[in-house]
């Protein structure tokens, strides 16, 4: 494209988007925007794009795209290639970079360049919170991670010197994550420039709002922000209020320069009044003054903060991404490969709850689930108080459905397969409860698949401190004991048998041989670390296993390899070392796969045919970036899914890329194991 089209094509959808940031726009992928005048003005050439580098790498690991916004010879720019943040970085000391606020982008665009720049001629426009939030939202990226935002000048009362980026903030639906205001504003009346204005104004974590170096500012918030989805949530709930504002979040900078660096401002101030130096040409002293006065320490600072804002607002941009997608997605939107016809969920949904549970031992289906049902209560201390052991705490208390077999068997349940579920329960309410809610999800149970053992059902209680820690837990599991075995003849015409580790070890192997015989491929999903190592210890029950589901800490037991240390995304040899070992154990009559979860980092596949000269294939399946809410029924999603998917026609690699999508919806419910959205 000549340069006269491009600049043409630039103007005509406004903002010309780097690719890589257009690309996750459009896959509704979270992008954070980056302002350009810290990297030009912000500080000095390297430390300058030594940060811009950081802060993007932060952005990255927390699976966040980084969009700088700047204007490049008069075309406005929605994420900069590495050539051309060093070059901007460069720019400010020779004079190439002017500082562009909002009502510099249409003087900035008339003045566009046709002809090709050298790397010493281009020209930038460096964009300060404003005018980064214009640009940003006309490229649709909603969150933005800068320093410290503008606000009233001191002695703003008489001179009406207000920042355009209060103006800007009441007009443009944008989330800023800064320090704060800058601390040579006045705190007090910005806030109430804010307030006057209409924007949502929280502190992060903090119920003080903090003044850029230091978290203090003597000043009230306005409101407290805990966490990124409480932000997220605010922030949808005010577009779909039809609030063209956006949100101020101010994250408190913990640098210990801070003290020392708020001494040094209020002398830089004298300076600057002495010199007359006023309007724009302030705050750009004010930091040059500061950084020789602290010897540095305020530069330091000033990079930490920005890092830490960074972190805050990548999680922010991901919580958004969240709440957006979810709004309009379910299960039934997560589709299936072309090749893959799902089962109809109206089967499942016009199936009377009376015919789901049967007396005799007729009911049949495709897929068996035998494992243990678990009562799970959580007692979690409020997280507005520190946690006092020995004593009453206020707090909240969660019950809900659990247990491996069961879980798996719900989302089954939910995605029409009818599982039929063998397991045992105690003589109590709480049983007939989890048998009653299966039942209405879909789950068909018989009289020879449930056994009633005397005492109280399953139960696990957890009790977690303020920060949501595990401080103990009472598991009192003697019900599973009672779990029955499937026949050979129970399992004629099954397909697939799932078996969790909360069975007898008795049971696990009688039911993977009946599995076996009757020609269906079994799928093993460990509940812990020590009962994965003791069952798979037995090859009576590993060499009928074509299909298993460990965590990490679980392969490396259920494979007897050694630990040597997390892998990292890149460096995952030991993992894929460990599962070509269990595959070595597993059933080699057919193909056998071992799906590795591996939390943030993702899923690993590896596989074998049948034929014993092959070689084992890997693949690993990146994890979306997600604010998790809680991972207590994510991997039994993951299971399901995956078995739904094979039972629909899907090949391993597609049931795990279906099975990952299913795991978020669970990711992100807190209210139980398993999502009701499946």
């Amino acid at each position: 494209m000549s340069p006269l089209l491009n600049a043409i094509y630039a103007v005509g959808s406004k903002v010309k988007v780097l690719p890589e940031v257009a690309r996750a726009l459009e896959s509704g992928r979270p992008v954070v925007a980056l302002e350009s005048t810290i990297v030009a003005h912000g500080m000095p050439y390297p430390q300058n794009i030594e940060l811009a580098k950081e802060v993007s790498s932060i952005l990255r690991e927390r699976g966040v795209i980084p969009a700088t916004i700047a204007v490049k010879d008069g075309i406005f720019r929605a994420g900069l290639e590495q050539d051309e943040l060093e070059n901007l970085a460069k720019a400010g000391e020779e004079n190439r970079a002017m500082k562009c606020s909002s009502r510099d982008l249409p003087l900035m665009a008339s003045n566009i360049t046709t002809q090709q720049s050298s790397d010493e001629t281009v020209q930038w426009g460096a964009t300060t919170v404003a005018a980064t939030m214009r640009l940003a939202h006309a490229a649709k990226i909603n969150t933005f991670v800068t320093g410290g935002t503008g606000g009233v000048h001191r002695g703003g009362e008489l001179s009406l010197d207000i920042s355009t980026d209060l103006i800007e903030l009441s007009r443009t639906p944008v989330i800023v994550v800064s320090a704060g205001v800058k601390s040579i504003l006045d705190v007090k009346r910005t806030l109430e420039v804010l307030e006057t204005f209409g924007v949502p104004v929280g502190a992060w974590q903090s119920d003080e709002f903090p003044a850029f170096f230091s978290p203090e500012s003597g000043v009230k918030t306005p409101s407290r922000f805990n966490d990124a989805m409480s932000v997220a949530r605010a922030y949808i709930s005010g577009r779909e209020l039809g609030m063209d504002s956006g949100m101020l979040v101010a994250v408190p900078n913990h640098d210990p320069a801070g003290e020392n660096v708020e001494k040094a401002i209020k002398e830089a101030l004298h300076e600057a009044d002495a010199a007359g130096i006023e309007g724009r040409d302030v705050t750009p002293f004010i930091l040059r003054t500061v950084n020789e006065k602290t010897g540095g320490d305020s530069l330091r600072s000033n990079m930490a903060l920005v890092k830490n804002n960074a972190k805050v607002g990548a999680d922010i941009a991901v919580a958004v991404s969240n709440v957006q997608s979810n709004s309009k997605t379910t299960i039934q939107s997560i589709q299936l490969p072309e090749n893959a016809v799902r089962a109809s969920l109206s089967d499942s949904e016009s199936t009377p709850a009376s015919s789901k549970y049967s007396a005799n031992d007729e009911v049949t289906s495709r897929v068996v689930c035998v494992g243990g049902s678990v009562i799970d209560i959580i007692a979690k201390s409020s997280s507005k108080e520190k946690m006092i052991i020995g004593t009453s705490n206020p707090g909240k208390v969660f019950k809900s459905d659990g247990g491996v077999g069961r879980n798996v068997a719900e989302v089954l349940g939910r995605l029409g397969d009818k599982p039929l579920f063998y397991t045992s329960i105690g003589k109590d309410d709480g049983g007939e409860g989890i048998l009653s809610r299966l039942a209405d999800c879909g789950v068909m149970t018989s009289g020879a698949s449930v056994s009633f053992a005397d005492g109280v059902s399953a139960s696990y209680v957890a009790l977690l401190d303020d920060e949501s820690d595990l401080v103990g837990g009472i598991a009192d599991m003697d019900a599973n004991q009672q779990i029955p075995t499937p026949s050979v003849e129970a399992l004629s015409g099954v397909e697939f048998v799932l078996i969790d580790s909360n069975a007898p070890s008795r049971v696990m192997i009688e039911s993977a041989s009946n599995a076996a015989k009757a020609g269906a491929s079994v799928f093993f999903e460990p509940t812990s670390v020590p009962k994965a190592k003791q069952i798979c210890e037995n090859d009576s029950f590993i060499k009928n296993v074509s299909y298993a589901f460990p965590n990490e800490d679980e392969l490396f037991a259920m494979s007897d390899t050694p630990v040597e240390g997390e892998s990292t995304t890149d460096d995952l040899e030991h993992v894929k070392h460990a599962a070509s070992n269990l595959l070595g154990r597993m059933r080699s009559d057919s193909s056998a796969h071992v799906v590795v979860t591996l939390g943030p980092r993702g899923v690993l596949l590896a596989s074998k045919s049948g034929d014993p000269d092959s070689s084992v294939e890997h693949t690993v399946f990146p994890a979306e970036a997600i604010s998790k809410v809680s991972s207590n029924g994510a991997g039994d999603t993951l299971c399901g899914a995956f078995i739904h998917a094979l039972l629909n026609g899907a090949d391993e690699k597609q049931a795990v890329r279906f099975g990952m999508k299913a795991a978020i919806l669970s990711l992100q419910y807190e209210d139980g194991a398993i999502s009701p959205y499946i």
